[in-house]
């Protein structure tokens, strides 16, 4: 069989085991929550966007009959017992979200992934080819590098630098269990999770967008464009119309900023094609973005997008500045809780003597 072939039987195979005929996006869900309508957007997903071995593959256990067997383990089994192998599932999470998917934490515990060299901070995140192959760059080498190449938010042109963060494609990540990132980044043709060609620099509200594969960056006449994913079929449904507000607000934060920097490079908010360009002010074409890497990462934000578009199992748990050092949100939401729960108390009893 062909691929095309092989899509049509694999996706009326996938419809006979879920015997799901909607056309909807599925319920957003946490993932150890997802039903069956998560799970077939998510291998829908997979068929349209995915490459042709796993679509063969998917094909494979269906016909089989070796598809149903896999999914009487769940996500939660398989992370506590190691003797069992991997599901497809999760073969497929492992492979397609999480390398791209920073906010999704597999894992209730939360710790700076190991590294087997120590982080130097002499070399320039640009001049990768110069760097001993025994050096690491750190998350500040990206960041530095990607200030220098592309100065305001790639997306919406925010110039103020409190404000800009250095966005990892191939996300940098917290995560409780072993992660082989080689195999990742070869997949891009990327050396180092930590230079330039896997960074963007990004405003931390265009980050989280990104981070959370809720925008993407898709490549239109040749040229790099920001897209938003809509997270909906129905144009009637209100999450359609949230589409459409962010669309529109990000045109908006372009055209505000466009006249500072026009002068600069005569970039355009919004092409005449519609686009919305991506504009690098150091314009070397080997230090731009790894278009296989952003590739990767659209495929994940539009199988995430048909899986329901759930959020992470657990609280965020990003990295400071020089992606070091994890911030425990728990240890502060509670804080904040019992620093706001004795405040009240004094005020109520304030109160109560005045009166």
């Amino acid at each position: 069989m062909n691929i095309e072939t092989t899509k049509t039987a694999t996706t009326q195979l996938l419809n006979e085991y879920y015997q799901i005929s909607t056309q909807a996006i599925p319920t957003q869900r946490a993932k150890s929550e997802w039903q069956d309508d998560n799970k077939r957007g998510f291998f829908l997903g997979i068929i349209q966007e995915g490459e042709t071995s796993h679509t063969t593959q998917l094909h494979d256990l269906l016909a089989a009959n070796q598809f149903a067997e896999q999914q009487e383990f769940s996500t939660k089994v398989q992370l506590a017992d190691s003797e069992h192998p991997r599901t497809f599932i999760d073969e497929m999470f492992e492979y397609y979200i999480l390398p791209f998917h920073k906010n999704y934490n597999s894992s209730s515990s939360c710790h700076t992934p190991a590294s087997s060299r120590a982080p130097s901070r002499t070399n320039s995140a640009g001049n990768i080819s110069n760097v001993p192959k025994e050096s690491e760059l750190s998350h500040r080498d990206l960041k530095n590098a990607v200030e220098e190449r592309d100065v305001a938010c790639l997306f919406c042109w925010e110039g103020n630098k409190r404000k800009l963060q250095g966005a990892h494609i191939i996300a940098q990540k917290n995560i409780g269990v072993a992660y082989n990132e080689s195999p990742i980044l070869l997949r891009a043709g990327l050396a180092q999770k930590h230079q330039v060609q896997n960074g963007l620099l990004l405003c931390s509200g265009c980050h989280i967008e990104f981070d959370s594969l809720k925008q993407y960056v898709d490549v239109v006449d040749n040229k790099l464009v920001v897209k938003v994913v809509n997270e909906t079929n129905d144009p009637t449904s209100e999450k359609h119309m949230n589409w459409e507000r962010a669309v529109r607000n990000l045109r908006a934060l372009r055209i505000a900023n466009e006249e500072d920097w026009a002068r600069i490079d005569n970039r355009q908010a919004v092409e005449s094609n519609g686009e919305m360009a991506l504009y690098f002010v150091l314009g070397d074409p080997t230090l731009q973005p790894n278009r296989d890497a952003l590739e990767f990462h659209k495929t994940a934000c539009l199988i995430w997008r048909m899986a329901g578009g759930a959020e992470s199992d657990d609280e965020y748990c990003p990295y400071d500045d020089d992606g070091c050092t994890p911030v425990d949100y728990r240890t502060i939401m509670k804080a904040t809780q019992m620093s706001l729960s004795i405040a009240v108390r004094q005020f109520v009893n304030q109160q109560s003597l005045i009166n």
